[in-house]
């Protein structure tokens, strides 16, 4: 305990990684790591990237992934080669970092509040489970509260270096993953609106402004200037329209009328292929100049999928929508991780999407008690667990709010944000970004029922 209280963040990383190591050590197999759909795609990526001869290639065509993180993958096949376990490895010891981070961000509030954060956040299942997949969520989480706790320092006194760090740890995680872009454009005039808060002055807030966009653009900047000049396209990803047309679409439509999802989907890839055999999409050659490769333009597709996907939107009633959004919002808020664990989606289970329910409770309904079975079992288990955490969560935020309401409102803004973004896809893993900000809540309250309210020390 003394080695705890005179080092706490340091005891929180070593928490962290021995729960960590723990659970990789309890995983068998090599499918263990790619029990994520995405997963074999990026170790697919990791290995072109590892190859002199189709790096560029791939780094140059691969426009629906953001770099950063095939490229570790990319570095780590190089040296180990096949071996999905090391990248898991790695992984603990960011995710041990992210949990160290976790507790500073906590700490900003009180120290008992950062130690318990860290504590929460070392235990946090969902942090374990996503940690060994080969999934770009650990490091980007890692960038992502790197910024967050930068970004809170310069909301207490702005000062160029903590604008330029959040800068710096945003764009990271934008070129991991392009959730957070919004999210960094709107920050910019934050960023200007709390120097003159603070009153630094109007020359003062333009620059700061000015230091965190440069900072959050510089990582991003090849990855536009690629596409401009390869494609002609200002996107970050060619993403965008596929997940309107496969997953915005289909969801919306089973709360309109009850199609099922697989239909919409097959639907709405016939009506894509369509459109795309009637304009054909130009060639590109994406490849390095030894080695040319062309492909139909990936942002003209992402473009023609869009309108598909903007057409049937038009069609469908704003009260699906909002019954989509609000029930994909408590199920990435109340899912347990625990279903997402390699050990436990081995286990005999039907495919949520797939199951019929023109509601979210005849859905989930169907899906739990339909038929049975030591899967569905675990996932009520979960559901039952996360009921004490969202409790906390929630009691943790009115006690934000009542002593500190600009920290409030920033908690809210973020969580609101991912909430909005991810819609009506729900999983597990749509948490993992609100997760600093979610265990943080659940730890004003402990620190309370300990004896130590908000404010009174710091790490």
């Amino acid at each position: 305990m003394r080695f705890v209280a005179a080092h706490p963040l340091a005891s929180v990383f070593v928490l962290a990684l021995l729960v960590r190591l723990v659970n990789l050590a309890l995983l068998t197999g090599h499918d263990a790591f790619f029990a994520e759909e995405d997963a074999a795609g990026y170790w697919a990526l990791g290995a072109a990237l590892a190859q002199r001869q189709s790096f560029w290639p791939t780094l140059l065509c691969s426009t629906d992934r953001m770099p950063l993180y095939p490229l570790l993958l990319g570095a780590v096949r190089a040296i180990v080669g096949d071996a999905p376990r090391l990248v898991a490895l790695l992984q603990a010891v960011i995710d041990a970092g992210t949990c160290t981070l976790i507790a500073a961000l906590g700490a900003l509030l009180s120290a008992r509040i950062g130690l318990i954060a860290g504590i929460l956040a070392a235990l946090s299942v969902t942090l374990v489970v996503m940690s060994t997949q080969v999934l770009t969520e650990t490091l980007f989480l890692f960038f992502f509260t790197l910024m967050l706790i930068a970004a809170a320092r310069f909301l207490l006194r702005p000062a160029y270096g903590s604008g330029l760090f959040a800068g710096l740890a945003g764009g990271l995680a934008l070129v991991t993953r392009p959730a957070v872009a919004p999210l960094l454009a709107a920050a910019v005039p934050v960023v200007f609106a709390v120097a003159m808060v603070h009153r630094r002055g109007l020359a003062y807030a333009l620059t700061a402004a000015l230091v965190f966009a440069l900072a959050a653009a510089a990582p991003i900047a090849p990855v536009l200037a690629r596409n401009a000049v390869l494609y002609g396209s200002p996107g970050i990803t060619s993403q965008g329209g596929y997940h309107l047309a496969a997953w915005i679409v289909p969801l919306v439509k089973e709360r309109a009328d009850g199609t099922p999802y697989q239909l919409t989907l097959e639907r709405m890839a016939a009506r894509a292929q369509a459109r795309l055999q009637a304009h054909p999409p130009d060639m590109v050659d994406c490849g390095a100049s030894s080695a040319p490769r062309l492909q139909p333009n990936p942002f003209q597709i992402d473009a023609a999928m869009r309108q598909v996907a903007r057409e049937e939107m038009a069609r469908l009633p704003r009260s699906a929508f909002a019954q989509a959004w609000l029930e994909g919002m408590l199920v990435n808020l109340g899912v347990p991780a625990v279903i997402v664990d390699p050990r436990v989606r081995a286990l005999p289970k039907p495919s949520f999407y797939h199951t019929p329910g023109a509601s979210l409770w005849r859905k989930a309904y169907a899906y739990l008690f339909a038929d049975p079975g030591r899967y569905q079992l675990l996932l009520i288990v979960g559901l039952i667990a996360m009921i004490p955490l969202l409790l906390l969560e929630a009691v943790g935020f009115v006690m934000l709010a009542w002593v500190q309401p600009w920290a409030a409102a920033c908690a809210g803004a973020v969580l609101g944000y991912f909430l909005a973004i991810s819609g009506p896809v729900a999983a597990p893993k749509y948490r993992l970004p609100m997760e600093p900000v979610l265990i943080v809540l659940a730890a004003i309250p402990l620190a309370r029922i300990s004896g130590q309210s908000i404010g009174e020390r710091k790490l």
